[in-house]
């Protein structure tokens, strides 16, 4: 028996519109696993736009707290064929207290730090780049930033087991009156859809201070999702931390958000 040509017709583009709308769920959620992968690994090559908030509490003493609005820009720059630089841009803008009790709340702009490492394109096991570091003296006061030029050797190095992502970016940085050291490093496990847990922070030494000022260590933990807005990449993220080691003027803890803006 024939059944009625328009309820085949309807049954057919219910079919079609069913498969379509899957391959395009399966799609996406491809694009979604290959951002997060290129976006734990920052020698992966990928164009990366960041934005974050930090709130440290405890900052310079109990009681009081500093704001860091951070915009970092991951730039890669091919050189010929099999050679990639990859240029990292980190910018803050910092409102605290003043480390002079009477000059109230500082806010302002603090130093500029520009590392800039070449790696190959095709890498093994190990991704890994070398480089010079630069920071700038773009700290409008004192309390914010040395305001002193400083260069000096950086290593980042990278490894990818899947769903884990590893990293760290390792730098020492010499000025008229600054010397210091900072190891920045990631943690990142992926999860379905776009999903990831992460670690993300900075222990830095500065060997001009006094012994017991030289080290801060913070420990940090979060998660956050890789997602796609009008066909835009996008990650946004949470994170806590927590100081194991700070000097007598530095956070206990803080929390930050952070936006990216992901460019393959």
């Amino acid at each position: 028996m024939r059944g009625n040509p328009r309820r085949r017709l309807a049954a057919a583009t219910l079919a079609l519109a069913c498969l379509t709308a899957a391959r395009t769920a399966r799609g996406d959620e491809d694009l979604l696993d290959d951002l997060s992968r290129m976006r734990a690994n920052r020698l992966s090559g990928l164009r990366n736009v960041s934005v974050t908030e930090q709130l440290n509490v405890g900052f310079p003493s109990a009681g009081q707290t500093q704001s860091v609005l951070t915009l970092s820009l991951l730039w890669p720059v091919p050189l010929g064929a099999s050679w990639q630089l990859i240029t990292y841009t980190v910018g803050e803008i910092v409102s605290q207290p003043s480390l002079e009790p009477r000059d109230g709340r500082v806010v302002g702009l603090g130093d500029t730090v520009l590392n800039a490492v070449v790696t190959p394109k095709r890498t093994g096991a190990l991704y890994w780049g070398v480089g010079p570091v630069l920071q700038l003296p773009t700290a409008t006061n004192g309390d914010l930033g040395s305001r002193d030029w400083a260069a000096g050797p950086s290593l980042a190095l990278f490894v990818q087991p899947l769903p884990w992502t590893v990293g760290a970016l390792l730098e020492n940085a010499w000025g008229r009156d600054f010397n210091q050291f900072s190891a920045q490093y990631w943690v990142n496990y992926n999860l379905p859809r776009g999903w990831f847990l992460e670690s993300n922070a900075t222990p830095t030494a500065d060997w001009e201070g006094p012994l017991a000022d030289r080290w801060t260590v913070p420990l940090a933990g979060g998660f956050g999702k890789v997602f796609t807005l009008a066909g835009q990449g996008l990650s946004a993220s949470a994170q806590g931390s927590y100081n194991v080691k700070e000097p007598r003027v530095g956070p206990a803890w803080g929390v930050s958000l952070s936006l990216q803006l992901l460019l393959p």
